[in-house]
């Protein structure tokens, strides 16, 4: 996989759709330069920026089946992208009107510990997250990560719809995020995605 195939959009898009990691690492970095400045309109904060177009991308490779019939990748991508800071804005407001009626009171911010990330570490807190996960959840994260299944052939094995699995595919990522910030490890949500699911 090379930049040239970025010359050649469609066969770049249905090598992901195939579940090809290497060519969606190609697409997001050809894309992502592309996107940043759009997102910066939105956010002043820089994880908040970075949360959002990462985000983005978990979507388009929850939804990476679709992409062949995409005719203007560029255009979707921006719509994705607004959706999900326009949706964080509004989360922000709600949060920072219930926020305000604590204000007076000082909040101290938690201090994570600054060690050495290790895969296996990360390996074995991701398996706390995932046996901890409500029995639904845990088992579309095992069908999609262990068993390689895309959202579509998960929601047909379950009897339910794909927006479901992808809806429970994106928090089962958060979860575990989470879960890894508050063990000390700060890891990209488009790590997590490409190597835990």
């Amino acid at each position: 996989m090379s930049l040239r195939q970025l010359n050649n959009e469609k066969e770049l898009v249905c090598s992901i759709a195939d579940g090809d990691e290497k060519a969606f690492a190609l697409f997001f970095n050809h894309y992502y330069p592309q996107l940043r400045p759009f997102i910066v309109k939105f956010f002043e904060d820089v994880d908040q920026m970075e949360d959002a177009i990462q985000e983005t991308f978990i979507r388009v490779w929850l939804n990476r089946d679709q992409l062949p019939e995409i005719k203007n990748i560029g255009a979707w991508l921006h719509t994705i992208v607004s959706r999900i800071c326009l949706n964080a804005i509004r989360d922000n407001l709600t949060r920072n009107k219930k926020s305000d009626e604590y204000a007076a009171q000082p909040v101290e911010q938690p201090i994570l510990p600054i060690e050495k990330t290790t895969i296996s570490e990360i390996k074995r807190l991701v398996a706390v997250v995932v046996n901890d996960m409500p029995e639904a959840r845990k088992r579309i994260y095992l069908l999609s990560r262990e068993e390689g299944l895309k959202p579509a052939e998960i929601a047909e094995k379950l009897s339910l719809s794909v927006s479901t699995v992808k809806n429970v595919l994106v928090i089962a990522l958060k979860e575990i995020r989470s879960y890894l910030i508050a063990n000390g490890h700060v890891v990209s949500l488009l790590f997590i995605m490409l190597n835990y699911f």
